[in-house]
This record gives structure tokens, sequence and C-alpha cells, in this order.
């Protein structure tokens, strides 16, 4: 039986709704995630500052990053079954967007040993993952967005025109 234990973190999914907003094919790393995430957890992030802002983000949990992938772009989470050798398994801070909470769906991680032990990683690291991910919004918005990185701004612009 899984443990019912109160997690300090958030786990969600994200509703296709959030992603029709790219279907005019503004941000093509957010439909690529669309297509990959179909219902995948992303770790859920608030108040992570961006242009004087504070935002909430969602991290990409993903089995494998690029073995090419800079080590600052993402957190190496234990390795999955499906991790391809040399890749990694981790939380992919490039793949991060700003997204409201009204886009959130439940996402059942424990209940089994490896997502317990990866809820376990990301709850002992979490200091670390904020402090890193903050870096990487720094760098970001200072101009240093690496390859295949997803659109910040259009996400944020996109939401915003909801409003």
């Amino acid at each position: 039986m899984a443990s019912q234990k109160k997690r300090k973190i958030k786990v969600v999914t994200i509703h296709d709704n959030f992603f029709k907003l790219f279907d005019d094919n503004s941000d093509p790393e957010l439909l690529t995630i669309k297509e990959e995430m179909h219902r995948r957890p992303c770790l859920v992030l608030i108040k992570i500052k961006y242009k004087n802002k504070k935002y909430t983000f969602a991290l990409p949990l993903r089995s494998n990053i690029s073995y090419h992938a800079p080590k600052n772009t993402y957190f190496a989470l234990p390795t999955r079954s499906t991790t391809r050798d040399g890749n990694h398994h981790g939380i992919h801070y490039s793949k991060a967007f700003p997204v409201d909470s009204k886009y959130f769906l439940p996402y059942q991680m424990d209940g089994d040993f490896f997502g317990e032990l990866v809820l376990a990683t990301i709850e002992k690291n979490i200091k670390t993952i904020v402090q890193d991910f903050q870096k990487y919004i720094e760098r970001y918005e200072n101009g240093d967005m690496p390859k295949f990185c997803t659109d910040i701004d259009n996400a944020i612009m996109k939401q915003e025109l909801l409003k």
C-alpha cells in the first residue's frame, strides 16, 4: 500500500487546453512537449522571478534528456528503465514554462518504489532545484538561451491575452 504522506512538493500534469494556445506553432518546443507529455508529470514551482514579476512554472520530468544537454539545464533524477544509454532522467529546466494553475490536473506519482524514490529525491533536493532553476531563468532573461528551449515570453503573452 502506498504511503499517504503529505508532500512538500506538487506534481501535476497539464491540461491539453494549455497546449492548444500554441497550435499556431508560435512555440514549436511547447508543441513537442505536448506530444511527449500527454499526461506526463511536471514539478510545479511557484514564485519564480522572471523580468521583475513572479510566475508559477511547470518543470517537465523527462526520461531521455540528451547527453548533449548542458548540466545547468536539468536536475538529474534516478535513471528510469526507459532512459537510453548516455541520456538522463530528470527535471528539464530548458523545457519549463509558466502556466496558470487552472491548467493543472492531478498526477499520481507515488505508489510504487520508483515513483517514491523520485519524489523523495525531489523533496530532498527542492532547495537546490529552486535555486538552480532561478539561475537558469536569470541566464535566460539575460539572453543565454539554450538550444531547443521553450519561449517563456510567448507562454506568458498567450496566457495574458486570455485574462
